[in-house]
């Protein structure tokens, strides 16, 4: 019981501790995979601390050609973080999206807004770079998809 009492104030003064900094920018990549499109591929982030806990994030991602179906999503996006353990964070976050899908074959292009429901984790491997496991669910008319990310951020 003892163990548990402390694991438990531990957990509680831990998620207390600034889990970022208010004003600190970071810049980063991902890989990613697409159930929409069934296919991997790459993107770009930027992100900006709000305040200490709430961190804004932009991003592009790019999915490669997969039966002459290709995708790409420009997104805005809140982290609220919590320190879980010393350099280990998770969060949730929401946020907007926009999203275009094309077929080459028919020149057929169609992009749609919707909105960003999810989570991740990210471990901090020096105090200026992380990396991070992400799973967000875009929901979109007609082009709804899951996204799995593993991404790298420096941050400055």
């Amino acid at each position: 019981m003892k163990k548990i009492l402390a694991l438990v104030l531990v957990a509680v003064l831990g998620c207390g501790y600034a889990a970022a900094q208010k004003g600190q920018m970071g810049v980063g990549g991902n890989l990613l995979y697409g159930t929409e499109i069934n296919m991997v591929g790459i993107g770009g982030k930027f992100q900006y601390g709000i305040t200490n806990d709430i961190r804004a994030e932009a991003s592009f991602n790019y999915y490669f050609r997969n039966n002459g179906f290709h995708m790409w999503d420009l997104n805005a996006n809140a982290h609220y973080l919590f320190n879980i353990a010393p350099k280990f964070r998770a969060y949730p976050l929401a946020g907007l999206t926009v999203v275009n899908k094309s077929y080459s074959a028919t020149d057929e292009s169609v992009t749609r807004f919707g909105l960003n429901l999810g989570g991740g984790c990210e471990y901090e491997i020096t105090p200026s770079v992380a990396v991070n496991a992400e799973f967000k669910y875009s929901i979109v008319s007609s082009i709804d998809q899951a996204v799995f990310l593993l991404g790298a951020t420096y941050r400055f």
